[in-house]
Protein backbone atom coordinates (compact mmCIF):
# COMPACT_ATOMS: atom_id res chain seq x y z
CA UNK A 1 0.00 0.00 0.00
CA UNK A 2 1.66 3.48 -0.92
CA UNK A 3 1.80 5.78 1.95
CA UNK A 4 0.07 9.14 1.09
CA UNK A 5 2.68 11.94 0.79
CA UNK A 6 2.49 14.62 4.03
CA UNK A 7 0.42 17.35 3.74
CA UNK A 8 2.26 20.81 2.53
CA UNK A 9 3.63 23.14 5.75
CA UNK A 10 1.48 25.75 6.60
CA UNK A 11 1.29 28.91 4.76
CA UNK A 12 3.77 31.18 5.27
CA UNK A 13 2.91 34.70 5.60
CA UNK A 14 3.34 36.23 2.01
CA UNK A 15 4.53 39.80 3.19
CA UNK A 16 8.13 37.96 3.86
CA UNK A 17 8.35 38.70 0.00
CA UNK A 18 7.32 41.44 -0.23
CA UNK A 19 9.51 45.03 -1.31
CA UNK A 20 9.02 47.32 1.39
CA UNK A 21 12.12 47.52 2.82
CA UNK A 22 14.74 50.67 2.06
CA UNK A 23 18.16 49.01 1.46
CA UNK A 24 20.23 50.95 3.80
CA UNK A 25 21.58 48.18 5.45
CA UNK A 26 22.51 46.32 2.67
CA UNK A 27 24.36 48.95 1.36
CA UNK A 28 26.28 49.19 4.63
CA UNK A 29 26.55 45.46 4.52
CA UNK A 30 28.58 45.73 1.00
CA UNK A 31 30.54 48.64 2.16
CA UNK A 32 31.83 46.63 4.87
CA UNK A 33 32.71 43.34 2.97
CA UNK A 34 34.02 45.44 0.32
CA UNK A 35 36.76 46.78 2.61
CA UNK A 36 37.58 43.30 3.73
CA UNK A 37 38.09 42.30 0.00
CA UNK A 38 34.68 40.36 -0.11
CA UNK A 39 32.34 40.87 -3.42
CA UNK A 40 28.77 40.76 -2.08
CA UNK A 41 27.69 41.41 -6.03
CA UNK A 42 27.12 37.49 -6.60
CA UNK A 43 25.00 37.14 -3.29
CA UNK A 44 23.09 40.39 -4.40
CA UNK A 45 22.39 38.67 -8.01
CA UNK A 46 21.22 35.11 -6.17
CA UNK A 47 18.74 37.28 -4.14
CA UNK A 48 17.63 38.93 -7.18
CA UNK A 49 19.33 42.00 -6.15
CA UNK A 50 22.30 44.17 -7.74
CA UNK A 51 24.72 46.81 -6.46
CA UNK A 52 22.69 49.58 -8.38
CA UNK A 53 19.38 48.48 -7.31
CA UNK A 54 20.48 48.92 -3.85
CA UNK A 55 21.95 52.70 -4.50
CA UNK A 56 18.49 53.49 -6.50
CA UNK A 57 16.51 56.46 -5.59
CA UNK A 58 13.39 54.77 -3.85
CA UNK A 59 14.77 51.13 -4.45
CA UNK A 60 13.15 48.89 -1.89
CA UNK A 61 13.89 45.03 -1.34
CA UNK A 62 11.73 42.36 0.72
CA UNK A 63 12.50 40.83 3.87
CA UNK A 64 13.83 37.59 2.26
CA UNK A 65 15.94 39.10 0.24
CA UNK A 66 17.94 41.27 2.57
CA UNK A 67 17.79 37.94 5.17
CA UNK A 68 19.41 35.91 2.69
CA UNK A 69 22.27 38.63 1.51
CA UNK A 70 23.25 38.64 5.36
CA UNK A 71 22.69 34.86 5.78
CA UNK A 72 25.48 34.51 2.88
CA UNK A 73 27.54 37.19 4.23
CA UNK A 74 28.07 35.93 7.79
CA UNK A 75 29.15 32.37 6.52
CA UNK A 76 31.37 34.24 3.43
CA UNK A 77 32.99 36.40 5.95
CA UNK A 78 32.97 34.43 9.25
CA UNK A 79 32.65 37.42 11.86
CA UNK A 80 30.08 36.61 14.07
CA UNK A 81 30.35 40.17 15.01
CA UNK A 82 29.55 41.18 11.69
CA UNK A 83 25.98 43.18 12.60
CA UNK A 84 28.09 45.31 14.95
CA UNK A 85 30.51 46.05 12.62
CA UNK A 86 28.03 47.09 9.70
CA UNK A 87 25.97 49.51 12.77
CA UNK A 88 29.44 51.13 13.69
CA UNK A 89 29.87 51.61 10.20
CA UNK A 90 27.28 54.14 9.39
CA UNK A 91 26.92 57.80 9.99
CA UNK A 92 23.87 59.78 10.05
CA UNK A 93 23.41 60.03 6.54
CA UNK A 94 23.01 56.42 6.33
CA UNK A 95 19.58 56.53 7.06
CA UNK A 96 18.90 58.74 3.89
CA UNK A 97 16.13 61.46 4.81
CA UNK A 98 15.74 60.49 8.27
CA UNK A 99 19.42 61.18 9.11
CA UNK A 100 18.71 64.81 8.09
CA UNK A 101 15.73 65.09 10.27
CA UNK A 102 17.98 63.92 13.15
CA UNK A 103 20.53 66.61 12.19
CA UNK A 104 17.61 69.17 11.79
CA UNK A 105 15.77 68.33 15.64
CA UNK A 106 15.89 70.21 18.73
CA UNK A 107 17.60 67.98 20.55
CA UNK A 108 18.55 64.00 20.97
CA UNK A 109 15.27 63.43 22.49
CA UNK A 110 13.26 64.78 19.65
CA UNK A 111 15.55 63.21 17.26
CA UNK A 112 14.91 59.67 18.96
CA UNK A 113 11.09 60.42 18.27
CA UNK A 114 11.90 61.15 15.01
CA UNK A 115 13.87 58.02 14.24
CA UNK A 116 11.53 55.42 15.61
CA UNK A 117 8.79 57.16 13.96
CA UNK A 118 9.84 56.80 10.51
CA UNK A 119 12.18 53.67 11.31
CA UNK A 120 10.89 52.23 8.30
CA UNK A 121 11.90 54.98 5.98
CA UNK A 122 15.03 54.55 7.35
CA UNK A 123 15.84 50.66 6.11
CA UNK A 124 15.23 48.51 9.46
CA UNK A 125 14.71 45.03 9.43
CA UNK A 126 13.11 45.17 13.15
CA UNK A 127 10.07 47.00 14.95
CA UNK A 128 10.61 49.29 17.40
CA UNK A 129 8.98 51.61 20.20
CA UNK A 130 9.88 53.63 23.11
CA UNK A 131 8.92 53.14 26.21
CA UNK A 132 9.71 55.75 29.77
CA UNK A 133 11.64 54.47 32.56
CA UNK A 134 13.11 55.85 36.00
CA UNK A 135 15.16 59.09 34.68
CA UNK A 136 15.49 58.15 31.18
CA UNK A 137 13.78 55.85 27.82
CA UNK A 138 14.20 53.04 26.48
CA UNK A 139 14.18 52.14 22.89
CA UNK A 140 12.60 48.51 22.49
CA UNK A 141 13.44 46.35 19.36
CA UNK A 142 10.69 43.28 18.21
CA UNK A 143 11.84 41.19 15.18
CA UNK A 144 9.34 41.17 12.31
CA UNK A 145 9.70 37.32 11.44
CA UNK A 146 10.69 34.04 14.35
CA UNK A 147 14.34 34.37 12.20
CA UNK A 148 16.54 33.09 15.21
CA UNK A 149 19.63 33.03 12.82
CA UNK A 150 19.56 36.57 12.13
CA UNK A 151 18.37 38.18 15.75
CA UNK A 152 22.22 38.81 17.34
CA UNK A 153 23.11 40.35 13.43
CA UNK A 154 20.01 42.55 13.36
CA UNK A 155 19.81 43.49 16.92
CA UNK A 156 23.96 44.52 16.75
CA UNK A 157 23.19 46.41 13.88
CA UNK A 158 20.43 48.49 14.98
CA UNK A 159 21.98 49.36 18.12
CA UNK A 160 24.95 49.44 17.27
CA UNK A 161 23.66 52.04 14.32
CA UNK A 162 22.10 54.18 16.96
CA UNK A 163 24.99 54.54 18.64
CA UNK A 164 27.32 55.53 15.82
CA UNK A 165 24.50 58.18 14.66
CA UNK A 166 24.27 59.85 17.75
CA UNK A 167 28.24 59.58 18.24
CA UNK A 168 28.07 61.34 14.86
CA UNK A 169 25.60 64.26 14.87
CA UNK A 170 25.88 64.81 18.80
CA UNK A 171 28.71 64.11 20.89
CA UNK A 172 31.37 61.43 20.32
CA UNK A 173 31.21 60.55 24.00
CA UNK A 174 28.48 59.30 24.09
CA UNK A 175 27.27 56.30 25.50
CA UNK A 176 23.67 54.60 26.18
CA UNK A 177 23.13 53.95 29.98
CA UNK A 178 22.22 50.29 29.39
CA UNK A 179 22.10 47.42 26.17
CA UNK A 180 19.81 44.52 26.75
CA UNK A 181 19.36 41.60 24.15
CA UNK A 182 17.67 38.32 24.48
CA UNK A 183 20.42 36.10 23.28
CA UNK A 184 22.92 34.22 25.27
CA UNK A 185 26.54 36.34 25.93
CA UNK A 186 28.59 35.54 22.48
CA UNK A 187 32.27 35.07 22.33
CA UNK A 188 32.62 38.39 20.92
CA UNK A 189 30.79 39.90 23.94
CA UNK A 190 33.99 41.98 24.87
CA UNK A 191 32.85 44.15 21.25
CA UNK A 192 29.63 44.77 23.01
CA UNK A 193 31.17 46.63 26.21
CA UNK A 194 33.73 48.43 24.21
CA UNK A 195 31.17 49.78 21.84
CA UNK A 196 28.60 50.87 23.89
CA UNK A 197 30.49 51.98 26.66
CA UNK A 198 27.90 50.74 29.37
CA UNK A 199 26.47 47.51 30.89
CA UNK A 200 25.58 45.12 28.67
CA UNK A 201 23.17 42.44 29.74
CA UNK A 202 22.46 39.17 28.01
CA UNK A 203 19.60 36.02 28.44
CA UNK A 204 17.45 39.76 29.05
CA UNK A 205 13.80 39.50 28.91
CA UNK A 206 13.27 41.75 26.02
CA UNK A 207 15.73 43.70 23.53
CA UNK A 208 15.91 47.26 24.47
CA UNK A 209 18.44 50.37 24.71
CA UNK A 210 18.19 53.19 27.58
CA UNK A 211 19.12 56.92 27.28
CA UNK A 212 19.76 59.05 29.90
CA UNK A 213 17.91 62.31 30.85
CA UNK A 214 20.36 64.44 30.49
CA UNK A 215 20.95 63.02 27.15
CA UNK A 216 17.99 63.10 25.80
CA UNK A 217 17.43 66.49 26.59
CA UNK A 218 21.28 67.57 24.90
CA UNK A 219 20.72 70.44 22.12
CA UNK A 220 21.43 68.86 18.44
CA UNK A 221 24.10 71.33 17.17
CA UNK A 222 22.76 71.49 13.96
CA UNK A 223 18.91 72.00 15.03
CA UNK A 224 16.90 73.98 12.51
CA UNK A 225 13.30 74.35 13.03
CA UNK A 226 12.69 74.79 9.36
CA UNK A 227 14.21 71.87 7.79
CA UNK A 228 13.09 70.13 10.35
CA UNK A 229 9.87 71.04 9.32
CA UNK A 230 10.49 69.97 5.05
CA UNK A 231 11.65 66.57 6.50
CA UNK A 232 8.67 65.77 8.38
CA UNK A 233 6.48 66.69 5.44
CA UNK A 234 8.34 64.18 3.06
CA UNK A 235 8.52 61.48 5.57
CA UNK A 236 5.12 61.93 6.45
CA UNK A 237 3.91 62.14 2.81
CA UNK A 238 6.43 58.92 2.11
CA UNK A 239 4.95 57.21 4.97
CA UNK A 240 0.86 57.86 4.08
CA UNK A 241 2.13 56.02 0.38
CA UNK A 242 4.24 53.22 1.99
CA UNK A 243 0.16 52.61 3.45
CA UNK A 244 -1.44 52.90 0.41
CA UNK A 245 0.74 50.46 -0.89
CA UNK A 246 0.67 48.20 1.87
CA UNK A 247 -3.02 48.27 1.89
CA UNK A 248 -3.04 47.32 -1.81
CA UNK A 249 -0.28 44.97 -2.66
CA UNK A 250 -0.13 43.21 0.37
CA UNK A 251 -3.86 42.62 0.37
CA UNK A 252 -3.17 41.21 -3.13
CA UNK A 253 -0.15 39.20 -2.01
CA UNK A 254 -2.41 37.25 0.64
CA UNK A 255 -5.43 36.99 -1.53
CA UNK A 256 -3.11 35.36 -4.18
CA UNK A 257 -1.15 33.34 -1.44
CA UNK A 258 -4.57 31.72 0.00
CA UNK A 259 -5.62 30.85 -3.64
CA UNK A 260 -2.98 28.40 -4.53
CA UNK A 261 -2.68 26.85 -6.79
CA UNK A 262 -5.39 28.92 -8.76
CA UNK A 263 -3.98 32.42 -9.12
CA UNK A 264 -7.29 34.64 -8.69
CA UNK A 265 -7.90 36.45 -12.17
CA UNK A 266 -6.84 40.75 -12.00
CA UNK A 267 -10.37 41.03 -12.75
CA UNK A 268 -11.71 39.31 -10.15
CA UNK A 269 -9.38 41.69 -7.96
CA UNK A 270 -10.43 44.40 -9.01
CA UNK A 271 -14.16 43.58 -9.05
CA UNK A 272 -13.10 42.82 -5.01
CA UNK A 273 -12.09 46.54 -4.70
CA UNK A 274 -14.65 48.25 -5.88
CA UNK A 275 -12.46 49.26 -9.34
CA UNK A 276 -11.84 48.30 -12.97
CA UNK A 277 -9.69 46.39 -13.71
CA UNK A 278 -7.41 49.16 -15.58
CA UNK A 279 -7.57 51.36 -12.40
CA UNK A 280 -5.89 48.32 -10.35
CA UNK A 281 -2.90 47.84 -12.96
CA UNK A 282 -2.55 51.80 -12.54
CA UNK A 283 -2.66 52.06 -9.03
CA UNK A 284 0.22 48.67 -9.09
CA UNK A 285 2.06 50.90 -11.54
CA UNK A 286 2.04 53.58 -9.43
CA UNK A 287 3.43 51.65 -6.62
CA UNK A 288 6.13 50.23 -8.71
CA UNK A 289 4.74 46.81 -9.72
CA UNK A 290 2.55 44.48 -11.30
CA UNK A 291 0.22 41.97 -10.55
CA UNK A 292 2.15 39.38 -12.23
CA UNK A 293 5.05 40.47 -10.35
CA UNK A 294 2.88 39.92 -7.34
CA UNK A 295 2.04 36.29 -8.40
CA UNK A 296 5.58 36.19 -9.12
CA UNK A 297 6.66 37.01 -5.64
CA UNK A 298 4.26 34.89 -3.78
CA UNK A 299 4.99 32.07 -5.67
CA UNK A 300 8.46 32.43 -4.61
CA UNK A 301 8.07 32.36 -1.18
CA UNK A 302 5.97 29.32 -0.52
CA UNK A 303 8.17 27.19 -3.61
CA UNK A 304 10.92 28.38 -1.14
CA UNK A 305 8.90 27.30 1.64
CA UNK A 306 7.88 24.01 0.25
CA UNK A 307 11.27 23.07 -0.98
CA UNK A 308 12.87 23.93 2.40
CA UNK A 309 11.12 22.38 5.00
CA UNK A 310 9.56 18.84 3.26
CA UNK A 311 10.34 16.49 0.48
CA UNK A 312 7.20 16.55 -1.41
CA UNK A 313 8.15 15.25 -4.85
CA UNK A 314 8.50 18.33 -7.63
CA UNK A 315 5.52 17.67 -9.46
CA UNK A 316 3.23 17.96 -6.54
CA UNK A 317 5.22 21.26 -5.97
CA UNK A 318 4.66 22.42 -9.07
CA UNK A 319 1.04 21.64 -8.74
CA UNK A 320 0.83 23.45 -5.54
CA UNK A 321 2.25 26.46 -6.79
CA UNK A 322 -0.26 26.25 -9.55
CA UNK A 323 2.05 25.20 -12.12
CA UNK A 324 1.47 22.92 -15.34
CA UNK A 325 4.47 20.56 -14.84
CA UNK A 326 7.64 19.99 -13.03
CA UNK A 327 9.58 21.65 -15.84
CA UNK A 328 8.15 24.73 -15.24
CA UNK A 329 8.60 24.79 -11.63
CA UNK A 330 12.69 23.84 -12.05
CA UNK A 331 12.97 26.87 -14.82
CA UNK A 332 10.98 29.24 -12.20
CA UNK A 333 13.07 28.35 -9.17
CA UNK A 334 16.24 28.69 -11.35
CA UNK A 335 14.92 32.31 -12.73
CA UNK A 336 14.50 32.99 -8.73
CA UNK A 337 17.82 31.61 -7.03
CA UNK A 338 19.93 30.66 -9.54
CA UNK A 339 20.08 27.08 -8.44
CA UNK A 340 18.42 24.09 -8.64
CA UNK A 341 15.28 22.89 -6.58
CA UNK A 342 17.42 19.46 -5.41
CA UNK A 343 20.46 22.36 -4.35
CA UNK A 344 18.10 24.14 -2.77
CA UNK A 345 17.30 21.29 -0.63
CA UNK A 346 20.36 19.97 -0.20
CA UNK A 347 21.39 23.54 1.61
CA UNK A 348 18.53 22.97 3.50
CA UNK A 349 19.42 19.63 4.51
CA UNK A 350 23.06 20.95 5.40
CA UNK A 351 21.95 23.77 7.39
CA UNK A 352 19.55 21.87 9.30
CA UNK A 353 22.42 19.26 10.49
CA UNK A 354 24.34 22.57 11.42
CA UNK A 355 21.60 24.02 13.42
CA UNK A 356 20.02 20.93 14.70
CA UNK A 357 16.62 22.11 16.02
CA UNK A 358 17.27 25.59 16.44
CA UNK A 359 16.44 25.56 12.20
CA UNK A 360 18.20 28.40 11.21
CA UNK A 361 21.97 29.19 10.87
CA UNK A 362 24.11 31.98 9.60
CA UNK A 363 24.40 31.21 5.87
CA UNK A 364 22.55 29.25 3.46
CA UNK A 365 18.95 28.51 2.53
CA UNK A 366 16.91 28.86 5.56
CA UNK A 367 15.75 25.70 6.87
CA UNK A 368 12.14 27.31 7.05
CA UNK A 369 10.50 30.30 5.96
CA UNK A 370 10.25 32.35 8.96
CA UNK A 371 6.63 33.67 10.30
CA UNK A 372 5.62 37.59 11.21
CA UNK A 373 6.10 37.92 14.76
CA UNK A 374 4.98 41.53 14.26
CA UNK A 375 2.13 43.32 12.96
CA UNK A 376 2.59 45.16 9.60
Amino acid sequence: MTRPSPPPPALADPRYGSATITPHLLRYLMLVAGERGHDLGPALRRAGLSEAALCAVGGRISYRQGSTVIREALDALGDPALGLAVGRRQRVTAWGIVGFGLLASPTLGHALDLGIRHHGAAGSMLDYRTEPVPGGAAVLATARYTDSGLRAFLLEEAFGSIVALVRDSLDARFAPRAVAVRHSRPPHADAYEEWFRCPVAFGAADDRIEFADDWLRRPVPSADAYALAQVVQLLDAARTRGRERQELVEGLEVSVARGLPRVPPLAQQALARGMSERTLRRRLAGHGTTYEALVDSVRLVRAEELLTTGDLPLHTVAALLGFSDARTLRRAVTRWFGTSPSAIRRAADAARRIAGPAGLTGGGAPAGTPRRTTSP
